[in-house]
Formats: structure tokens, sequence, C-alpha cells
């Protein structure tokens, strides 16, 4: 049998769960099994109480099924790492299908994760990058790529129409270059943040306002979509991008809204060589990259983007990387 995990925490905002939820129906569509993980503070509890919390969750897991385990849940060292040795101590494969992989995108002293990678039967990376940003650092578990995530519900009837104006959706903390951003009109998508209450945006950036995962893709109604994040602190937010397939790029592409990302990120080959709108070396540069933009050039961009846009909506992406998983167990 084959079974994909999703935890269930629904205190959660819906917009974080939007990808996992897609990737469960989309593999349960493909006749698998999805296998529910109530998300809990297993820090409060007992060892042995987790244990047996693991046990109910796999039930019925024996020798020869193949788990793929949404990653990260956000529980526990002790919780990832016993879950992991329970699936294997029963004969069945773990699969490790990486969503976000924090020792990438932040600097801390406990990076556990390295050990769980290392320790899976097989891992589905974004892209080739990230591949080899987990065997830089001693990862010698077999790969599958991604690629780009998929984006599932209610597609708009039409596409967005030519202008140079830039649709930002998305985690506003990732993204403190907007409190002074000077660029192109903006139009920001997403909820306040506490912190950002007394925040007085730049006047070239419009507050939409928050909207669901399902309707936020019928909101775009012309423009580019715009993938900027910063590194900051301890944040490795930009330098992530390097390696990772954003899950606001597929939302951009099924609303058909051409991509403008960073030139040194992982996104940055596909918009080039797809030719799906463009890439900049910093913010800078956009008045100088839009002053010049024609309608045609837009539209070809969209056109091009066509491909992408249907795959993103269909599920082929996670179908072919389950496709895979079977393929490599059998």
């Amino acid at each position: 049998m084959h079974y994909l995990t999703q935890t269930i925490e629904p205190w959660m905002p819906a917009g974080a769960l939007k990808a996992k939820a897609d990737v469960a129906n989309i593999a349960q569509g493909a006749g698998w099994q999805r296998l529910p993980i109530e998300r809990y503070n297993d820090v409060r509890f007992p060892a042995a109480l987790r244990q047996e919390k693991i046990n109910y969750f796999l039930t019925g897991i024996g020798l020869g099924d193949v788990l793929v385990h949404q990653f990260p849940t956000y529980m526990s060292k002790d919780f990832e790492k016993e879950f992991q040795a329970a699936v294997q101590s029963r004969g069945a494969k773990y699969v490790l299908f990486i969503h976000d992989f924090e020792p990438l995108r932040l600097q801390r002293d406990d990076t556990w994760e390295w050990a769980l990678a290392e320790q899976a039967d097989l891992i589905v990376v974004h892209s080739d990058a990230m591949a080899a940003a987990l065997q830089k650092e001693g990862v010698q578990t077999p790969t599958i790529t991604l690629g780009l995530f998929d984006y599932l519900g209610p597609a708009p009837t039409s596409l967005p129409t030519f202008s140079t104006v830039l649709n930002y959706a998305g985690t506003w903390q990732k993204a403190p270059w907007l409190k002074s951003y000077q660029g192109p009109a903006l139009k920001l998508f997403g909820s306040r943040p506490k912190r950002w209450q007394e925040v007085t945006l730049p006047a070239s950036v419009d507050w939409v306002g928050a909207f669901s995962p399902e309707d936020i893709p019928l909101a775009f109604q012309s423009g580019f979509g715009l993938l900027w994040d910063s590194d900051y602190e301890e944040k490795l937010f930009q330098s992530y991008t390097k390696v990772n397939a954003p899950h606001k790029a597929s939302l951009y592409l099924k609303a058909g809204l051409p991509l403008i990302v960073w030139s040194k990120s992982y996104l940055a080959d596909l918009v080039r060589t797809e030719e799906i709108g463009l890439t900049i070396d910093n913010l800078a540069d956009l008045n100088e990259k839009l002053a010049t933009l024609t309608k045609s050039e837009y539209e070809t961009y969209q056109k091009n983007l066509l491909v992408l846009k249907d795959r993103v909506e269909s599920g082929f992406y996670t179908r072919t990387a389950l496709d895979k998983v079977v393929r490599f167990f059998d």
C-alpha cells in the first residue's frame, strides 16, 4: 500500500495548509491512502504517550508499504525521529516530502533535520539545487525532484491584462523591504501582521486585503507576480530561494501572471528558459525593466506560461513525483 501523511491543524490559517492539502488530495485521487496526523504539542507529554500516538497513527502500516511524509509538521524533533523509526521498524519505506527545510532558511544551533533526511529511504526535493544542498551537508539519501508545487481550486475565467503593476502575496514578515519600497505600483495581498499595525506603507503600495487560498487566484487583475524575500537577522529567506520552489509561484502561474524573480533564484532558470517573465538582481532594477516593457512582450510571457498553468491546476507535478516514488521502490 502507498500512504501519504497530512497534518491536521485546524487552528492554522488556511493559506498555510493549502500546499499540503493539495498534495494529499492529488495523492488520494491517484489511489494513495491519506494518513491523517493530529498535530499536538508533544513536548508537554511523556515519551510513552508520544509513542502511543505514533503507533495509533501508523495502524495498518506494514512490510512493503511506502509512506510519504509531508514535512515539516512543526512537531518536535523527538516526534519526527520516533515517527520515522516506527515506520521503518514495521518494514515500510519512509519518504521525506519536503515542503520547507528549516536548516536551509534559518540559522540555528540544533539542525536535527539533517539526520532525519539522512535516515530517510528517499527524499522528494524541490529542485536539483536543493538535492545538491542536502548532499553538501552529507545527506546521501536518493532524491526525486518535484519542480513546482501544484495549486488546485477554481481558476480565473480570463487572464490578467497587461500592466506594469506588481502583485505581491504572502507573508509580510519575510519582506521587510515593503516598509521602504520605492518601486513601481504594487498591490499587496495578505493579512497585516500584529507587528505591522503601526507601519505606514509607502504610497506606491496598495494593500488589497486578505483572500482565501481558493479566492486569491481570482483576485489578480493585471501585471506581474513578484517573488522577493529578504535575508535578515538569522533568517535566510532570500538565500533559500536559490533552492526552493515557492508555493507563491504556483499561485501566480495559476492566475496567469508572468513572474518577476531574483536572478540567482532556482526559479530564475525556469523564467528565462520558458520566457515567462523577468529576472532582476535587486528591487532597484524594477523601474528600468518595466519602463520599456511592451504589451506584446507581456502577452508572449503570458502565452508561454499557459502550459505551466495547466500543469499546476491539474496536479501534474505531484502526480509525476508520486509515480517516481512508486517506480523507485518497485
